[in-house]
């Protein structure tokens, strides 16, 4: 019996041995650590699947919830707030392919704590200086713009820090 034209692209038996193939080496990636869409559709093209393979895996391993951005964003931001600023959550987030909607629904109810931040990291990392010279100060401050912290909120996180460390707290 021949197949009708009006049919569609017959899958031959070599592609979907190439489909499994993909399937299989998605969830292998996806076993160790979690990933963002882009970077298991990037890690399976890397070693050699063709696109058409990679959507394929990409849809089964989603199938089974295996593959959740707004999951990995989630997670994420739990293990980076409080060592980085949002920008800087917000700039890996994004170059690993989190959607834009989801980095807005995550982190844009995060803003007040951005001084929180500053000011814990400031005094694990310079709590033992003398923090009258000036050039501590100095440091401190370049380092937080260089991390993405917005000026007030490190002006305001440092100056609060100091008066607590002068007066004892």
């Amino acid at each position: 019996m021949m197949n009708d034209p009006g049919d569609g692209p017959q899958e031959k038996p070599a592609d979907q041995a190439v489909y499994t193939e993909a399937r299989k080496k998605a969830l292998h990636i996806l076993e160790y650590a979690d990933r963002t869409e882009k970077q298991l559709r990037d890690k399976l093209r890397e070693v050699g699947f063709t696109d058409p393979a990679v959507d394929d895996a990409v849809s089964y391993v989603s199938s089974y919830h295996y593959l959740d951005d707004r999951r990995y964003a989630e997670i994420f931001f739990r293990n980076q707030h409080g060592r980085r600023s949002l920008a800087e959550i917000r700039m890996m987030l994004s170059e690993r392919g989190v959607s834009r909607e989801i980095l807005d629904d995550l982190l844009n109810n995060e803003e007040d704590s951005e001084q929180e931040t500053i000011r814990g990291l400031f005094l694990k990392k310079y709590g033992g200086r003398d923090l009258s010279d000036p050039a501590v100060y100095q440091k401190a401050f370049r380092y937080f713009s260089g991390k993405g912290f917005r000026y007030d909120d490190i002006r305001s996180a440092l100056e609060n820090a100091v008066q607590d460390i002068d007066n004892g707290e």
